[in-house]
């Protein structure tokens, strides 16, 4: 049997997506030929993602609960696999086709032991009755020989771990699965807020279609309005840090936690935040930034940010991500606002502070906890700025 596409296809998502579009319609007017089909990668959520939209395909809704049968690792045998392939079940008589997947099926490792004239599976996965799909999931490496035994029965679908490049074209696959239409600004708008968790992009695309109904169309204001950004919520509480606001910076970390954010990369931003205000402290202690330049119109302000000497700009990280002068002059505004109510120690014990809980991350204490506590030194710091004696050039 052919595979859907070849392995080195599946590198670009485009063709996976090209492929996937056809495969969506033999399964939409059951024509899936073999009636077995193999989807393998090493990424999980895209893996299930396609068996539960070939599933979604095939069967409607209402016939699953006696159409479909799911086995998974050690349930998934050869007997069980046998009766859930040719012994009926109460009501499947009344539907016109039947599923049946397996997740990682155990009996799949046990095949290198065997011969194959000794392997019953492959022997029912030959035989599979008319009417009845058969999916598989498998997110393990496959040996060539698992492989070669799998192509003899079934369709292989080979997928690969998204690249950044392929974000645009995987939110597009998913809109129109959606029945919504998305402006490009709005996908790279909700990319820049999700980043490249696949999962969660998925996610906010269907409370997405959930909000503006079939046949909707997704702008750039919708994004803003309905998806939240980890970035920008760590930005606000950065915001909070500064003002030296420990309970609303607490409750603003506790609101990222409870929705479940990654504590690792909630401190990777707040580093980050940090190093941009250490950036910013040195453009102010260069005396390149006037304090009454922080307040001008935003032209005025840009080409002040123009004349800054090529020598300072060297100093400053390569990686745009963590160059506060390759922001938006806005973002490089807010960040000299905030850099006045600090010294450049008082930042370094922040990041020292970062490091600290970043160590301790790895000790198997809460991490939550440490993020709290991490909080409440930064905003001890900020109230020891508060003390010490305001310079004359307001900086």
């Amino acid at each position: 049997m052919p595979y859907l596409l070849f392995p080195q296809e599946a590198q670009f998502f485009r063709n996976v997506r090209r492929a996937l579009t056809q495969l969506y319609q033999s399964a939409r007017y059951g024509n899936l030929k073999p009636p077995v089909v193999v989807v393998f990668g090493d990424d999980e959520f895209l893996v299930q993602r396609v068996i539960q939209r070939l599933t979604d395909l095939l069967l409607p809704s209402e016939e699953r609960q006696t159409a479909l049968t799911v086995l998974e690792g050690k349930e998934a045998t050869e007997v069980e696999l046998a009766q859930a392939l040719f012994e009926p079940t109460f009501g499947f008589q009344l539907t016109r086709r039947r599923v049946v997947i397996l997740k990682s099926p155990a009996f799949l490792k046990e095949q290198s032991k065997r011969k194959r004239e000794d392997l019953a599976w492959y022997r029912f996965l030959q035989k599979v009755p008319g009417g009845t799909y058969v999916l598989i999931a498998l997110t393990e490496p496959l040996s060539n020989s698992q492989l070669n035994l799998l192509n003899e029965i079934a369709l292989l679908v080979p997928l690969s771990k998204l690249r950044q490049q392929d974000l645009p074209d995987f939110v597009q696959m998913l809109a129109e699965q959606s029945a919504i239409r998305m402006e490009r600004a709005a996908v790279q708008e909700l990319i820049d807020r999700v980043g490249n968790d696949a999962r969660q992009l998925a996610t906010e695309i269907e409370k997405l279609a959930l909000y503006i109904g079939v046949d909707g169309r997704i702008t750039v204001d919708i994004v803003r309005e309905l998806v939240p950004s980890l970035a920008m919520d760590v930005f606000a509480l950065m915001n909070a840090v500064v003002e030296g606001d420990a309970a609303k910076a607490l409750r603003m970390l506790d609101g990222l936690l409870q929705r479940r954010e990654s504590p690792i990369l909630i401190l990777y931003l707040l580093a980050r935040q940090f190093r941009f205000l250490l950036q910013a402290r040195l453009l102010l202690d260069s005396k390149l930034i006037s304090p009454a330049l922080l307040h001008a119109r935003s032209d005025a302000f840009r080409q002040q940010l123009e004349k800054i000497p090529e020598e300072v700009k060297e100093r400053l990280p390569e990686d745009s991500r963590l160059n506060l002068l390759k922001q938006s002059p806005a973002v490089i505004r807010n960040f000299l606002l905030q850099a006045r109510n600090f010294s450049r120690e008082q930042i370094m014990e922040a990041l020292r502070l970062i490091l600290d809980t970043d160590v301790g991350f790895k000790t198997g204490v809460d991490q939550g906890q440490q993020l709290a506590l991490l909080i409440l030194n930064l905003c001890r710091l900020r109230g020891e700025a508060e003390r010490v004696a305001v310079s004359p050039t307001g900086q």
